[in-house]
C-alpha cells in the first residue's frame, strides 16, 4: 500500500513515491525503509550531516540507483498517464545540478564550449551526438541569458572557474523546463552576488510551477518557496512541513570575527613577498594577475575574498608554485627563492575545490592522508612509522576513523572533503592555503574544522610548530576567529587590504 503524504493527502497530486524503500551501496546500506511521496505545489529542502545519504536520495529518485534488488521497496512515477515504476526518461523529467556532476566534468578532458554544455541539457548526456537546430540554439542563449552567462556562449568549460561552470550547469539543468529541478548545494562556490541571483532565478522557476528539490547546509540559503523539510539521518528519513518562522531568505549580515592579538610585521618575520607580479593563463594569452605587490609576515592569517573570477584561486596557485609570475615579478617565500615546486609544496599544504575534483585515485582514506608527505594524486611511497602514525593523529582529531579504510571515490562530497584537508594538514605546513574549505560541509564539522585552524595557528610547544593561514572564502560567516588580515581581489587586481582590530569592516 502507497504512503501519501499527510500534508496533501489527494493522490492525483502526487509526482512520485517512495514506498519502503531501501538502497545499498558498494554491499553497504545507504537508505533504509524510505516512506517519502512528492505532490504538485510541493518544494522540499533536503537536510541532514555529510554523509547521512542526501546525494544519494537524489540519485535514487533520479532513477540513477536503484532500489536494493532483495526488500528494496518500491518506487514509483506518476508522470504520465499511467504510473510506472521505470525510471527510463525519468532524468529528462527530473534536472539535477550536483558538486557529483561538476566534478565529473571537470575531471574529463572534452573539448566542450559552454554553449554545448547547455545544449546537452536537452536530453541529458554529457556529450555532443548531434549539431543543435536554429530553434535549439535559441533555446541555449535564452537559457544562458537567463541565468546571466551569455558572455560564456563560446567559452571552453575547462578554463572556467568553478563558479561559472556551475552557472553553465544550472542554465544546462533549465533549458529542458523540467517538472522537477533537483539542486544539491546549488551555491558552493558562487559569491554572495551571483549566489542572490541564482537564489532568485530559482524563486522564479518555483514560481512558474518547478518543483524544487534542495539538499542545503545552511539557514541563511534557503528559499522562500520550500514547504517541506526532508531530515536524513544515517540513512533514515523524517518528513515535515517546513516551519514558517524559517522561510526568510538570508540572515543579517555580520562583520567579519577577528583577533584581538595582531601580531609585529617585521622583515624577519617574512614569509612571502610578491612584487610586480603579472599571471598568464591559456598558454600566456589570458592575463588573470596584474601588478600584485604584497607581503605576508609570521602571526598573519588573511582572508581573501571577491568576486568569481577575480584572481583568488590563481593568487593561490601562484603562491603555491602552479603558477610563475611574468618576466619582471618576482616572489619569495619564507625569505628563500625556491626553484623546485616540491620544496615548495612540502612547506606549504594546500586544499581546494579543484583539487578535490582532480584527486579521483580510489585509496583508502588513510592512504589519501599520507599522499599528502609527497604532494601527490594518488602516488604513494614505502610510508615510514612516523608518517604512518601521524595519519592515525589525523584520522583520530578528525574523527574519520569510521572512514579509514573506506576508498575516496565511495565516500560522500563532505567526507571526501574532511579527507583532503586533513591531507593538508599531514606535513604540519608553515603556511596553510585554503580556498573555500566549508563548502559543502555540515554546521558541526564546520565548528570543529574551525577549531582545528585555528589551534593550528598557534604555537605548539610539543611540536615546536605553528601554521599560518590565507583563507579564501565567499560567505561572511565561514571565516575564522584567528584571522588578522584582509584582501580584496577584482579582476585580478587587489584593490583593498586591511588590518583587523584597526579598521571595522563588513564583509562585502
Amino acid at each position: 500500500m502507497r504512503i501519501i503524504n499527510q500534508f496533501s493527502p489527494q493522490s492525483e497530486k502526487i509526482i512520485l513515491s517512495l514506498d519502503h524503500v531501501n538502497v545499498s551501496l558498494n554491499g553497504s546500506p545507504v537508505l533504509h525503509d524510505i516512506n517519502w511521496t512528492l505532490q504538485k505545489g510541493e518544494n522540499w529542502v533536503i537536510t541532514g550531516h555529510n554523509g547521512s545519504g542526501k546525494s544519494t536520495f537524489l540519485r535514487l529518485i533520479r532513477g540513477e540507483i536503484w532500489p536494493a534488488p532483495v526488500n528494496g521497496g518500491m518506487r514509483t512515477y506518476y508522470f504520465d498517464d499511467e504510473p510506472t515504476h521505470s525510471p527510463i526518461g525519468i532524468r529528462r523529467k527530473i534536472a539535477l545540478v550536483s558538486a557529483e556532476q561538476q566534478t565529473r566534468y571537470t575531471r574529463q578532458e572534452w573539448l566542450l564550449h559552454g554553449w554545448q554544455i547547455v545544449f546537452t541539457g536537452l536530453f541529458d548526456g554529457d556529450l555532443l551526438y548531434r549539431y543543435p537546430t536554429e530553434a535549439e540554439r535559441e533555446l541555449v542563449r535564452q537559457s544562458m541569458m537567463r541565468v546571466g552567462i551569455s558572455d560564456l556562449f563560446e567559452a571552453n568549460y575547462q578554463k572556467l572557474s568553478q563558479g561559472q561552470l556551475r552557472k553553465l550547469l544550472i542554465a544546462r539543468a533549465l533549458i529542458s523546463r523540467p517538472p522537477v529541478l533537483a539542486l544539491d548545494e546549488i551555491c558552493v562556490g558562487l559569491d554572495a552576488e551571483s549566489r542572490r541571483q541564482v537564489l532568485d532565478l530559482v524563486e522564479e522557476v518555483a514560481a512558474d510551477g518547478t518543483q524544487i528539490l534542495y539538499v542545503n547546509h545552511r539557514r541563511e540559503e534557503m528559499l522562500r518557496a520550500i514547504t517541506h523539510e526532508l531530515v536524513i539521518k544515517e540513512g533514515r528519513a523524517e518528513s515535515r512541513e517546513y516551519r514558517a518562522e524559517n522561510k526568510a531568505l538570508g540572515v543579517e549580515r555580520k562583520a567579519l570575527r577577528t583577533t584581538q592579538h595582531l601580531a609585529l610585521s617585521t622583515q624577519d618575520s617574512q614569509l612571502l613577498a610578491i612584487q610586480n607580479a603579472n599571471v598568464a593563463v591559456d598558454e600566456g594569452k589570458v592575463m588573470v594577475l596584474h601588478d600584485i605587490n604584497w607581503q605576508m609576515h609570521a602571526g598573519e592569517n588573511w582572508l581573501v575574498y571577491g568576486h568569481n573570477g577575480a584572481g583568488k584561486t590563481t593568487l593561490l596557485k601562484l603562491i603555491l608554485g602552479e603558477w610563475w609570475p611574468a618576466a619582471g615579478g618576482s616572489i619569495t617565500r619564507f625569505g628563500e627563492d625556491f626553484n623546485n615546486v616540491w620544496e615548495i609544496k612540502n612547506r606549504i599544504g594546500f586544499f581546494s575545490s579543484e583539487l578535490q575534483t582532480r584527486y579521483n585515485v580510489d585509496l583508502p582514506a588513510r592512504d589519501v592522508i599520507m599522499t599528502g608527505f609527497y604532494s601527490s594524486i594518488g602516488w604513494l611511497q614505502n610510508t615510514t612509522p612516523a608518517q604512518r602514525e601521524r595519519a592515525d593523529e589525523l584520522i583520530e582529531q578528525f574523527n574519520l576513523q569510521a572512514l579509514a579504510k573506506r576508498n575516496l571515490l565511495q565516500m560522500s562530497y563532505g567526507q571526501a572533503r574532511k579527507v583532503l584537508i586533513a591531507r593538508a594538514l599531514v606535513n604540519r605546513p608553515r603556511l596553510m592555503l585554503l580556498d573555500e574549505p566549508f563548502d559543502g560541509l555540515d554546521v558541526d564539522f564546520k565548528a570543529e574544522l574551525s577549531e582545528i585552524f585555528n589551534a593550528a595557528t598557534q604555537h605548539n610547544n610539543h611540536t615546536h610548530s605553528q601554521t599560518n593561514l590565507i583563507l579564501v572564502s565567499h560567505y561572511e560567516t565561514d571565516t575564522l576567529a584567528c584571522i588578522t588580515h584582509g584582501m580584496q581581489l577584482e579582476r585580478g587586481r587587489i584593490v583593498a587590504q586591511i588590518k583587523y582590530g584597526e579598521v571595522a569592516q563588513a564583509f562585502t
